[in-house]
């Protein structure tokens, strides 16, 4: 951790240790929570790692090597590091981070989502880039999560100790540290912030139903993680009816501030579902039902259930030991036995959490029908058209958010009427539950699932000291959840990118320039955009339709996030400007073979220059309908560089020439001067966003060689445009700051009002 990265983590840090001192409580909280926080990512930080996994295999191309921890989140290197490099690279360079010509042959950024733009809290990765930006970032989400719970039991009058017992289930929890890399984590470390704001907006307070709005606005529309964020929205709106049912004033103040709401996501929500009309993921989702999975069964949930309670029981992925057909990140609802414990009290609540109580089990409740698509909650679940669209495993959050808060609320009346008994008949309960789950577990367990096995035991024998129970149990489920995390939080070192593969290749594109291609494990997706080199293949889940059929001619499989290149035709590939190929060790055989040259041989693998790579922007002087299916090299006779394929008939007879007036990834100018009918053609895949212009007069492209955008041209000299902006932007904008000044007018202008 150099000393930039540690100024970014220490100094918020302080200022909140200097908001909080004159509170006790907090204080003692904080400095807990500051412990909690040097165990889990200061320990890894402190030895010169980052917070995040590697690719696996990839260490000969200058990928970022794992060395500790869970590496089920490597999209952060393979997907979220590259965009966010992208865009920083852009506005470094003076260009607008739109759309970038490194990965995919130029695929969009700024509605894509996976960027992060324009969420204010992403400023450490602009600042210090993605690897140290993202530890930055990973200590703020723990410190935000566990702090926005102890805030919110606070507000509802829990005792301290309890406060303090449901922020660290919670803050420190396994779906929070599962999740920490990668957006995602920013809408859980918020959730406790929302559920806050909304407490005060149902009592009339003007700033947190302000506050409320632009958070929840934020979260869904700013390109933070919008999937995550819809079940929070869902879950406020839930919980909200609960506490204001039977109160119409209340359910009015409830209402004002998800209408304020709406607009403040515009900036983001507006181009972000424009992008995903035209992607792959969902032509995919509409062609078959998703839900419930039917390989899904009642023996695979039984075995997800006791995972709440001994989350280990099936291996750790850390160990490489899990043993089920899904991630682990994506089950990790379970704050550990203790809170279960707490709330198996049987305590009656105190009134005044009764309401607020059952709105948190019928929120839980409704994410854990989800989560393990439980009978009746599934099918109907699948019935709604937006949601049936969704990872339903994305609102995991909430049933540990629900476990965790109800464990704090049963604790707190514990604390007010002590029952010695009744701790320990709960904690025995569970404890022998434990012992149960794990001694029948289908294959050894690891260590971390022994080490807090026996701490059931020691809840009950704090129940001997009802005076120093409360703090003793915080600090025990605070135990609980660094044991449990210990070794899931992922850690990698920057690669090596000195190999010899990787200096060929970069010597090679930056004197006679071109695309390149990765085929099977060489050169993973996006790595190339971070080595410098414009990459045909894009490791994205909402890639533009007419780049998934050109991934599929080359062999890249799925319409989700694409399988590796199998197929790399030389003539398609030229024609998309390709002129280097990656290939394992082992080199290339068969049909695809064909047209490529050996011009490198290292230890990471080969390097492959192609005889027939094109310009990406040229002209066609004759037209051919598709001779057969591309993926089959049926299209390697077309001569590409004056035929182009098209889907329907294009009447092009004529000659010229094309000069490059502008190159850059956002805008496209070229003169063509030619006698007759020619095409001009621009090889990036056609995408929303995109506007294209003949003099100045709109035109609609044809679609060239599976997604390309041509340009019909007549005969004389004529200017050409492509040029590109996030779909919606200008008036998304607009929509946003007129709620933004919503926002600011509710928490200003608006009277208070008593309930």
């Amino acid at each position: 951790m150099d000393l930039a990265v540690a100024l970014w983590i220490l100094l918020p840090l302080a200022l909140v240790h200097v908001a909080v001192r004159r509170k006790r409580a907090l204080l003692l909280f904080q400095l807990a929570l500051d412990a909690a926080l040097l165990l889990l990512p200061g320990r890894v930080l402190v030895q010169g790692l980052h917070l995040g996994p590697g690719m696996p295999g990839a260490a000969g191309w200058g990928a970022p090597v794992a060395v500790a921890g869970s590496y089920e989140q490597s999209d952060l290197p393979l997907e979220f590091a590259a965009w966010w490099g992208e865009v920083r690279r852009l506005a470094l360079d003076g260009e607008s981070p739109w759309i970038t010509d490194r990965i995919g042959g130029g695929v969009p950024l700024y509605a894509n989502g996976q960027t992060n733009l324009p969420f204010p809290l992403q400023l450490p990765v602009w600042a210090l880039g993605p690897e140290r930006g993202s530890d930055v970032m990973a200590v703020w989400k723990l410190e935000l999560s566990a702090l926005g719970a102890f805030l919110l039991l606070g507000r509802l009058g829990v005792r301290r100790a309890a406060a303090a017992a449901g922020a660290f289930a919670y803050g420190l929890g396994l779906y929070q540290l599962s999740w920490l890399v990668v957006p995602l984590a920013w809408v859980v470390a918020f959730a406790p912030w929302a559920l806050w704001s909304l407490l005060g907006a149902l009592r009339g307070a003007r700033r947190q139903a302000a506050l409320l709005a632009a958070l929840l606005g934020v979260l869904a529309g700013w390109s933070v993680h919008p999937e995550t964020a819809a079940f929070l929205w869902l879950a406020l709106a839930a919980g909200g009816a609960v506490l204001a049912w039977g109160r119409r004033r209340r359910v009015l103040r409830l209402l004002v501030p998800f209408a304020l709401a709406l607009p403040v996501a515009a900036v983001g929500t507006i181009p972000v579902l424009a992008n995903i009309a035209g992607s792959a993921k969902l032509a995919e989702s509409r062609a078959k039902p998703l839900y419930p999975y039917p390989w899904f069964g009642c023996s695979l949930k039984s075995r997800m259930v006791p995972l709440v309670l001994t989350p280990w029981r099936e291996g750790h992925p850390a160990a490489g030991t899990w043993r089920m057909p899904f991630p682990h990140a994506a089950v990790a609802v379970g704050v550990g036995a203790l809170p279960v414990a707490l709330l198996l009290l049987d305590v009656p609540l105190r009134r005044r959490h009764r309401r607020f109580a059952l709105a948190l089990a019928i929120t839980g409740v409704g994410a854990a029908g989800l989560v393990y698509q439980l009978p009746v909650i599934s099918q109907l679940g699948a019935r709604i058209p937006v949601l049936a669209e969704m990872t339903w495993a994305r609102a995991g959050f909430l049933v540990s958010l629900a476990l965790a808060l109800l464990a704090a609320l049963s604790l707190d009346a514990w604390l007010h009427r002590p029952a010695r008994r009744r701790l320990v008949f709960a904690a025995s309960v569970v404890q022998a539950a434990v012992l149960v789950l794990l001694l029948t577990a289908p294959e050894p367990v690891p260590r971390a699932a022994w080490v807090a096995a026996l701490l059931p035991a020691a809840l009950a024998l704090l129940a001997v000291v009802p005076r120093a129970a409360g703090c003793g149990f915080a600090l025990l489920i605070a135990l609980e959840a660094v044991v449990l995390a210990w070794d899931v939080l992922p850690a990698s070192r920057p690669g090596d990118r000195d190999q010899a593969a990787v200096r060929e290749l970069s010597a090679r594109v930056a004197a006679e320039g071109g695309r390149v291609l990765g085929v099977e494990g060489a050169l993973p997706a996006n790595l190339a955009a971070r080595l410098g080199v414009a990459d045909l293949r894009s490791a994205d889940p909402v890639r533009p339709l007419a780049l998934a059929r050109l991934h599929r001619a080359l062999g890249a499989t799925g319409m989700d996030l694409p399988g590796p290149v199998t197929t790399p035709w030389a003539g398609l590939a030229g024609a998309w400007g390709v002129r280097w190929l990656a290939a394992p060790p082992g080199g290339l055989s068969g049909r695809p073979a064909a047209g490529w040259r050996e011009v490198f041989a290292g230890g990471a693998g080969k390097l492959f220059g192609n005889s027939r790579a094109l310009p990406v922007l040229r002209l066609a002087t004759a037209t051919v309908p598709p001779p057969g299916d591309a993926a089959s090299g049926a299209w390697e006779a077309v001569d590409f560089a004056s035929t182009a394929v098209t889907e329907g008939p294009v009447n092009v007879r004529g000659e010229g020439t094309l000069e490059v007036v502008e190159d850059r990834p956002t805008r496209h100018v070229a003169r063509v001067r030619c006698r007759g009918t020619v095409l001009a053609v621009l090889h990036v895949p056609e995408a929303p966003g995109w506007r294209i212009s003949l003099d100045g007069q709109r035109q609609h492209p044809v679609d060239v060689d599976l997604g390309a955008m041509g340009v019909v041209v007549p005969d004389g000299e004529h200017e050409v445009r492509w040029e590109y902006a996030p779909p919606g932007l200008v008036p998304a904008l607009v929509l946003t700051l007129a709620g933004l000044a919503g926002c600011l007018a509710l928490a200003v202008c608006s009277p208070r009002r008593r309930p």
